[in-house]
């Protein structure tokens, strides 16, 4: 006689009860980690129903703004080839409660958001920093996490009135997240061809994601006015425009103080651990500090993002600089002394990191952070440091003395 197999045996009970068990204290555990969801109707009350004045974009290269009856246009685009990268799209966003342009022409493939949006996530500090810098840190819902050097975000963070949604640079935050966190609108740091597809697959879902290019900017002033996109999604124009015109003001006066006197010459670079001797910022938006106040002797028409170069070819070009800027806070890595001696910034003692204001304990680095909006401080540092008779009672917020360890 066949004997039936016993479907729900003891062994089979204990383990789909061992199984709820689990799931229950796996549900327990997120609900801990869980932020509670932003109040949108509340924080839409906050923001201008309507821009109050529009903005004009002069210094930024990938991306532009139109005004048009209940709604504007922010035409956003990059192209890279090292990169395999190649984007340009149209973003149309409408004011609540306006009609929505047709789907026809140059915005058949446009991407339509309904602004003002209350919330906002981002996988990068910057952006970040430039949504609180217009006094919109309520609305932000998620971040990358904690390696945060702002400590009112880091607060946030620790309170849980801020998600996290993962410091995904080559990649794109996992939609359960972003969907938990209450965001309406995520910014992207997309640096590669990766994330622009991780980008789509979040638009599939449903997720707002928009890219951000800021970091493409060949100038500090074309980075900061990113400001002025992000304030696009809030209708916070007129704060973007107060914010970055007396930024602009301060730079150009710092600019033209330097013009008085002889430019000394200069360098930034930073000794990495792979790919070449070093990474040289020859012609990037980290260069541009350079060649506002100073002779960067690395610019050359290359590449607009840091190259490798060499020991021979740093020695042959920078020998004689006055000032070495690097990103590290001691020599101890570096080329032995009898390399190091050849150059007159070494000898001088005029070699500066600009990792002074770093929370170790947090892996947070305000390098990142603050300068996206005020390049004006960067600047004033380094007038203070290459012409100290110009600024004599400044004390640097970023930069410090390298430890040199080979005398």
């Amino acid at each position: 006689m066949k004997v039936r197999r016993q479907l729900f045996g003891p062994n089979l009970i204990y383990c789909l009860w061992l199984m709820i068990v689990v799931a229950l204290m796996v549900v327990l555990s997120c609900g801990a980690d869980r932020v509670e969801e932003p109040d949108a109707d509340n924080l839409l009350k906050k923001l201008p129903k309507v821009q109050t004045e529009p903005v004009s974009v002069s210094h930024a290269q990938n991306f532009s703004v139109t005004y048009h009856d209940g709604y504007k246009v922010a035409d956003l685009h990059f192209e890279s080839e090292g990169r395999n990268m190649q984007f340009h799209q149209k973003l149309v966003l409408v004011q609540r409660g306006s009609q929505a342009p047709a789907k026809v022409g140059e915005l058949k493939d446009a991407w339509f958001i309904d602004i003002p949006v209350a919330t906002m996530a981002a996988n990068h500090d910057g952006e970040v920093i430039r949504v609180k810098s217009l006094g919109l840190i309520d609305h932000i819902a998620g971040m990358g996490g904690g390696d945060i050097y702002d400590q009112e975000l880091r607060s946030r963070w620790e309170q849980k009135e801020i998600a996290s949604i993962g410091y995904s640079f080559h990649s794109v935050p996992e939609p359960e997240l972003l969907m938990s966190s209450g965001a309406e609108l995520l910014i992207l740091h997309t640096y590669d061809n990766k994330g622009l597809t991780g980008m789509n697959k979040l638009r599939e879902l449903g997720i707002n994601a928009i890219p951000n290019f800021a970091w493409a900017e060949q100038s500090f002033l074309g980075k900061a006015e990113w400001i002025k996109f992000s304030s696009l999604f809030f209708n916070k124009e007129a704060e973007a425009n107060s914010l970055f015109d007396s930024i602009s003001e301060r730079c150009e006066a710092l600019i033209e103080k330097v013009a008085e006197v002889d430019k000394k010459n200069t360098f930034l670079l930073y000794h990495p651990s792979g790919q070449a001797d070093w990474m040289a910022h020859r012609n990037d938006f980290y260069a541009s500090y350079l060649k506002a106040v100073s002779n960067n002797v690395l610019q050359d028409n290359g590449p607009t993002h840091s190259v490798g170069i060499n020991n021979e070819q740093l020695l042959s070009l920078a020998s004689e600089a006055d000032f070495w800027i690097v990103n590290s806070t001691s020599d101890e890595q570096w080329p032995p002394a009898n390399y190091l001696h050849n150059f007159k910034s070494y000898r001088n003692g005029n070699v500066y990191h600009y990792q002074k204001r770093t929370n170790y304990e947090h892996n947070a680095y305000d390098w990142y952070e603050t300068p996206e909006v005020r390049p004006d401080l960067v600047l004033e540092d380094l007038v203070s440091i290459f012409y100290p008779e110009l600024l004599p009672d400044h004390n640097p917020v970023f930069f410090q003395k390298v430890k040199l360890t080979k005398p």
